[in-house]
């Protein structure tokens, strides 16, 4: 039954979002979605989205995501010519595209000198695939929104937010319950807490809990009941993940969205009462698992204990002094000449040291940054994830409506990767790369249509 439950759920989210863009053109782009989130929902198991020979899920998702984006703009002709005729079109590239321009640049740069100075060049193309699809991911994903109706936008997140939700459930059921539904060994923990066995497990992990708490923050009021519902999933399938810094994050985007909500409404007391609800579901929350699953809950408990500088777990803990130790360690060994603008595509066939920098950005993204793109890169990336911050704050903050919405809950998730960056790979994630900047993408799209929103009237 399970098995072929198993086999059965990704063609029925596929079919989904088939039969949704007959309709509505934007919903093709749950498929580059579902590859992003393949491995807690099955996708792997969906036998059209492979390709045989050397090229794995990277450069998969970036011939996806390229043919989904020319369907996209076949399918919707009618409806960008429309939009062109009621809107006077801005063409002038943003800062965040004249960024993203930049790091390509850099990363053809790092290309020719790695063809330069090494004799073999085994998978260089390929990793240089990889890493420049993570900037033209950006570039599709904003060419699509753009022309897309805010509506339809939101309603088609909220499907995405759904199948986060379901794979949460999954999440629960294999890592909570133990009921088997996952096959695959990675990144796989036992550990045995006042007699009951506890997992830890990554790989099958949903991939968009910052995106789901964040829309549903958001867009609550329309379906209070059911975005509660929704919300607590979310929560929960955190919780059972045993993951501090996720936990902190979760909490954090709630203070962020009491915060700038009471402040753009000028409420103190929609802060505060937004803050003794959350507060008494919270505490609902942890006395139902304080009584459901109480060997879960002294678990969890007891990781925090081992951020204690006096604890005897020693490095093991994977504190973010630890991490920062090995992110230092990783850029020290980076040459002088390339501290600049980095390795580029290199592998580890030319440098085995690759090895150990793929295994600590794991930890810290940052870390693959620096050697990728250098110290001109880092800066890059910075500037990209502040300006954006600011811009989706303003966007927020000067409408009103589905733009606003939108606005505050990119807010949201750009302040949650920034802090995930610390502790993930966020956007370097393997085999999610050409998906890695979609939420930049998204941003870059909507300050486009502000903006010629904006002239368009000033113009009428």
């Amino acid at each position: 039954m399970i098995s072929i439950f198993v086999k059965v759920l990704p063609y029925f989210f596929l079919l989904y979002f088939i039969l949704r863009y007959l309709k509505e053109p934007l919903y093709l782009l749950g498929i580059p979605f579902l590859l992003f989130m393949r491995n807690c929902i099955f996708f792997e198991n969906v036998k059209l989205f492979t390709i045989p020979g050397r090229f794995g899920p990277e450069v998969l998702l970036l011939v996806w995501l390229a043919i989904i984006w020319v369907l996209i703009r076949l399918k919707s002709k009618a409806q960008i010519a429309e939009r062109k005729e009621n809107r006077i079109s801005i063409t002038k590239l943003s800062m965040l595209d004249n960024i993203i321009l930049i790091l390509i640049l850099i990363s053809i740069v790092g290309l020719a000198f790695v063809l330069k100075e090494n004799y073999i060049i085994d998978d260089v193309i390929t990793e240089f695939i990889t890493l420049v699809s993570l900037f033209l991911g950006y570039f599709i994903i904003k060419n699509i929104v753009q022309y897309s109706d805010l509506n339809v936008l939101s309603e088609f997140l909220y499907a995405i937010v759904i199948i986060n939700t379901i794979a949460s459930i999954l999440y629960f059921i294999h890592q909570g319950l133990h009921i088997s539904l996952y096959t695959s060994n990675e990144e796989y923990r036992e550990d045995y807490f006042e007699g009951e066995m506890i997992t830890r497990t990554f790989w099958f992990m949903p991939t968009l809990w910052f995106f789901s708490i964040s829309y549903l923050l958001v867009f609550k009021r329309s379906k209070p009941i059911v975005f509660g519902t929704l919300m607590s999933v979310n929560i929960l399938a955190i919780f059972i993940s045993y993951t501090r810094s996720y936990l902190v994050i979760s909490i954090l985007l709630f203070i962020v969205y009491f915060l700038v909500t009471g402040f753009k409404n000028r409420d103190i007391g929609h802060i505060i009462k937004n803050f003794l609800i959350v507060g008494v579901v919270g505490l609902l929350l942890f006395v139902g698992i304080s009584t459901f699953l109480p060997a879960s809950k002294n678990y969890f408990l007891d990781r925090f204990k081992e951020l204690d500088k006096n604890s005897s777990e020693g490095p093991e803990t994977n504190t973010l002094i630890y991490r920062f130790e090995q992110t230092g360690e990783v850029i020290d060994r980076i040459d002088d000449k390339k501290i600049v603008i980095g390795y580029g595509p290199l592998t580890e066939i030319q440098l085995p040291f690759v090895a150990m920098m793929r295994l600590t950005t794991s930890d810290m993204v940052w870390t693959g940054v620096t050697f990728r793109w250098g110290y001109l890169g880092l800066a890059l990336f910075i500037l990209l994830y502040l300006s954006s911050i600011y811009k989706a704050y303003f966007l927020f903050l000067r409408n009103d409506g589905i733009m606003s919405h939108l606005a505050l809950m990119l807010l949201l998730i750009l302040l949650s990767q920034v802090i995930e960056s610390f502790v993930s790979w966020t956007f370097m994630s393997p085999n999610r790369f050409a998906m890695g900047l979609w939420y930049f993408g998204l941003l870059s799209a909507l300050l486009k249509i502000s903006k010629e929103q904006d002239v368009s009237v000033i113009n009428e």
